[in-house]
């Protein structure tokens, strides 16, 4: 009897000390990607020049209403979304500044005032920038997936902002996102598709 109690005890030893041992191991290999780890990938951009298509989903309407375009970012927070089909726009942000430029009439407003306006555009810029600071002080984020395929939901802090918009969810490759969907408070959404981009470092 004592020589199975003392054998039962080892043993149990054996396995706490192996737990132990492999514990640190497996709580990294299963956390190995997190927000963390893909802003490190993002962040360094100094440069990213794209091209993308955009789909808006309205109730209502039968078919999609698609555009097409170009979109440029330059660090620490420069970003230009120019719409170039059916109809020429460009959305420019700069630090905490969005002008929208169609034809000759030009319209220039502070992001901080207008949280219902930075919710739609704060969170491709501050991924693209790689800073994890202002996109959680901004969003509620959640990452799924690897490195070499992830998609991120981001839920609006702001009441007002959330007013607007319900979800973000980015989908990428490693530092390159390749699509971004915007579902609206309201039912409508958009799904925008980003072309790999060409990178500056």
């Amino acid at each position: 009897m004592h020589r199975t109690e003392s054998t039962t005890t080892a043993l149990t030893r054996r396995l706490l000390l192996a737990l132990l041992l492999a514990g640190p191991g497996l709580a990294q290999a299963q956390g190995a990607f997190g927000v963390e780890q893909l802003f490190a990938l993002m962040a360094g951009q100094q440069r990213l020049t794209t091209t993308f298509t955009e789909q808006k989903f309205i109730k209502g309407l039968e078919a999609p209403i698609e555009s097409s375009g170009e979109l440029l970012f330059e660090a620490p927070s420069r970003m230009v979304k120019r719409t170039l089909q059916p109809k020429t726009e460009t959305l420019m942000l700069d630090g905490g500044q969005a002008t929208v430029e169609r034809g000759r009439q030009q319209r220039t407003v502070s992001l901080e005032d207008h949280p219902e306006i930075a919710v739609h555009v704060e969170g491709l810029r501050a991924c693209l920038a790689g800073d994890l600071d202002s996109l959680v002080r901004l969003y509620w984020v959640s990452l799924a997936g690897t490195a070499a395929q992830w998609k991120m939901t981001l839920v609006p802090r702001d009441t007002q902002a959330a007013a607007q918009v319900k979800a973000i969810t980015l989908s990428g490759e490693q530092a390159d996102i390749r699509s971004v969907q915007v579902l609206l408070a309201d039912g409508d959404s958009s799904l925008t598709r980003i072309a790999k981009p060409q990178v500056s470092r």
